[in-house]
């Protein structure tokens, strides 16, 4: 009885999921003019994405860890306390730090591809940090222990043992991010002033400024499509690196 109502509850949730998909053949058969999005800003977004969710990891790796290990509760609400913050207010508070960078550096962050990996890293870094510390936390001490007692040193068997058994957490962390970095559209807009064209600006201009919602829509799951298909290869490819 328990296996059926768990098929049923599985039938279910794909059906929901997938069933949008439909509405690809549907437009195309009734004639409607697709609009894609060029495949410079496929490969755009798709990088964005990628590097949004690789710099998160290894910057909240390291804390993530200490957190686990040695953190205070104090230090753990001060690292996610941002996630109360909402995506517009910390990017107008980002240009801000832009200005100040820009003023006293010269190197000018507002507009480029680099002000808005800064922009979705500090959105999306809570995340990975969460994600990276449940992963940290469960791990034992007992096969790092034996691994120091038969003569390995702190570093290897760091590398050696407890890296690999939190690489679930690190692939976790990176679908997470790059499912949400996919679909950016705040951070593009506000720190990249318009000229860094993602694809969540694109279907925004599709629905709100050409008022195709028809071509938004089919777009929009075309962006899912690809976003399952990315994600796909890199767990394949981060798994086969992992024991």
């Amino acid at each position: 009885m328990i296996r059926e109502v768990a098929l049923a509850a599985f039938a279910s949730v794909l059906l929901l999921f997938y069933v949008p998909f439909l509405a690809l053949g549907y437009y195309i058969a009734g004639g409607g003019e697709l609009r894609l999005p060029s495949p410079s800003l496929v490969l755009t977004t798709f990088g964005l994405a990628a590097l949004t969710a690789a710099v998160s990891i290894a910057v909240a790796y390291p804390a993530a860890y200490y957190l686990a290990k040695r953190g205070s509760e104090l230090e753990f609400a001060l690292l996610i306390a941002p996630l109360w913050v909402g995506t517009l207010l910390k990017a107008y508070s980002l240009l801000v730090l832009f200005a100040i960078v820009e003023r006293f550096t010269g190197l000018a962050l507002w507009g480029s591809a680099l002000g808005v990996l800064v922009g979705m890293v500090y959105e999306y870094l809570p995340y990975a940090l969460l994600t990276l510390y449940a992963a940290v936390e469960k791990v034992s001490e007992t096969p790092v222990n034996a691994a120091r007692v038969l003569g390995a040193g702190r570093l290897q068997a760091f590398l050696r043992v407890e890296l690999p058994l939190t690489m679930p957490g690190v692939v976790a962390a990176f679908i997470l991010i790059f499912l949400f970095a996919m679909g950016e559209v705040i951070m593009p807009a506000v720190l990249g002033a318009w000229k860094v064209y993602t694809f969540g600006s694109y279907v925004w201009d599709l629905y709100f400024k050409a008022r195709d919602i028809f071509s938004g829509s089919v777009v929009s799951i075309l962006l899912t499509g690809l976003s399952l298909l990315a994600t796909y290869v890199v767990v394949r490819t981060i798994r086969s690196f992992s024991i």
